[in-house]
């Protein structure tokens, strides 16, 4: 060998060797990310059917379309519908379960869910309903549930005697409902009202419907 060939500088192949390409394994069962992926899935489908069951397990309950005073007649016409409601509960009275003498035994507001609380028989309520022609307007805002004070105004003054003075009649009546405004029979007038008043305050009332002078409800202010 010469030496320009022993002093030449030799040059080493120093790149890694490529390892050769591996196969591909297939997930097996065993596979964790496999395994979590189904456990992910399970759980979706199991939240969507319970969504799905939640959503349809619903029960009608009784809702006011009205205002009521106590005494009312629950039963009648336009004054209760039903909506769909979740069940778990006997704070309100579901479809059927309204007994056929059902009264409302305290006032109740036109969208409020019917409370089994505020149901009652009409033997049980010791209220009875009847109806004024008032010689005066209630003030605005006055309607069913509030509480007025019955007075009769005194008659036209007969010559040589005084006119008198007005008096109360009966106090504590619930308003029932508010008519319209109409024509009293002495002149004037009148509005129609429907009050609540107790039995025994019933042939006050009435004594003071027969005379001749004219009735004004006094609202008190309050309300059930």
């Amino acid at each position: 060998m010469s030496s320009a060939q022993r002093s030449a500088p030799r040059f080493l192949n120093t790149r890694p060797a490529r390892p050769a390409p591996g196969r591909l394994r297939r997930p097996t069962w065993k596979d964790p990310r496999l395994a979590g992926g189904l456990v992910l899935i399970g759980a979706a489908v199991a939240l969507g059917a319970w969504a799905v069951n939640a959503a349809a397990d619903t029960e009608p309950i009784y809702v006011l379309t009205q205002d009521v005073a106590p005494g009312a007649d629950l039963n009648a016409d336009g004054v209760l519908a039903l909506v769909d409601s979740h069940p778990g509960t006997t704070a309100y009275v579901t479809a059927g379960d309204l007994p056929a003498d059902a009264v409302a035994t305290r006032s109740l507001q036109a969208g409020e869910l019917l409370p089994s609380g505020a149901v009652g028989a009409a033997g049980d309520v010791d209220l009875r309903s009847v109806v004024l022609d008032v010689a005066s307007s209630l003030p605005a805002g006055t309607g069913a549930g509030d509480v007025v004070d019955l007075w009769a105004l005194p008659t036209a003054p007969v010559a040589g005697q005084d006119a008198g003075s007005a008096e109360i009649v009966a106090q504590g009546l619930m308003v029932s409902s508010v008519g319209e405004v109409g024509s009293s029979i002495v002149g004037g007038t009148s509005v129609q009202v429907e009050v609540l008043v107790p039995q025994d305050a019933v042939a006050d009332v009435l004594t003071a419907i027969g005379a001749n002078g004219s009735l004004v409800l006094v609202p008190t202010g309050q309300g059930q």
